[in-house]
């Protein structure tokens, strides 16, 4: 069973994290975790730590948080923020994630991560780092710090400040946490099943998240029952259907809902 450790950056009060406007970094760093952790529920054998208050309340040290993943024995950590420049509105602005130098873990998982942010956040992709961190270099886990945009960037605020904008990102993280671990969604998750239908005349299902790896043709009219929700593969998604097979998510060749 995967452990998960995740957590948002600071507390609701912690000096100096604020956008020029007065808004509280951990607000947003609080609705993508807190999305996210409601998403990895929908799957099988997920176990989930968090690490900061969900209240907001108090700003857990970093020692704290690492030594409660490292005693969790989780698998993976993900430290979630929102970065800032000069503390004074520019042009500035992207996405990027760190991992620890040297860390092979820490780069692989980062690169499962850092591309389904920048897709939610729609942002500048400033690529993945490497840092000094202590989230990073004290987890004994393949560890990620997340800076899903600048607080006092004039165009990514507008993103950060849209509450759906948030919630999917944190949907997308859990979504791509449950593609890194293989994870199947509970059939009964959101107390319906899901959905697709094929609306073209015929389709590829493929054996595995590979495009190349075709499996067996399937056609118009015919219904599936969705175990994995959409996931990023290549340049486009997939869903991954009871059969265990998996099928375009492509809104051209089929219809998704639920039931």
């Amino acid at each position: 069973m995967p452990k998960i450790a995740i957590g948002a950056g600071h507390g609701y009060n912690t000096p100096g994290k604020r956008t020029p406007d007065g808004e509280r970094e951990w607000s947003f760093n609080d609705k993508v975790v807190t999305a996210a952790i409601d998403e990895l529920k929908n799957y099988e054998n997920a176990e989930v730590l968090r690490l900061d208050d969900r209240t907001g309340k108090t700003d857990v040290s970093l020692s704290t948080r690492t030594t409660g993943a490292n005693n969790f024995g989780a698998d993976i950590l993900i430290s979630y923020h929102h970065n800032a420049n000069t503390g004074k509105w520019g042009s500035w602005g992207g996405t990027e994630t760190y991992c620890y130098h040297g860390s092979s873990g820490g780069s692989a998982l980062a690169r499962k991560i850092h591309p389904v942010i920048v897709d939610a956040m729609q942002l500048r992709d400033r690529g993945i780092k490497t840092a000094n961190f202590h989230m990073l270099r004290e987890s004994r886990m393949p560890a990620i710090l997340v800076e899903g945009g600048f607080m006092d960037s004039t165009t990514d605020i507008k993103r950060m400040r849209s509450n759906s904008v948030l919630k999917q990102t944190g949907k997308d993280l859990a979504k791509a946490i449950a593609n890194y671990f293989n994870l199947k969604r509970k059939s009964n998750s959101g107390g319906s099943n899901e959905y697709v239908e094929i609306i073209t005349h015929s389709l590829w299902t493929y054996n595995s998240a590979d495009w190349d790896d075709k499996a067996v043709i399937v056609n118009k009219g015919e219904v599936f029952t969705v175990i994995r929700d959409k996931f990023k593969v290549g340049g486009g998604h997939m869903y991954q259907i009871k059969s265990g097979l998996y099928i375009t998510a492509n809104s051209k060749y089929v219809r998704f809902y639920k039931g």
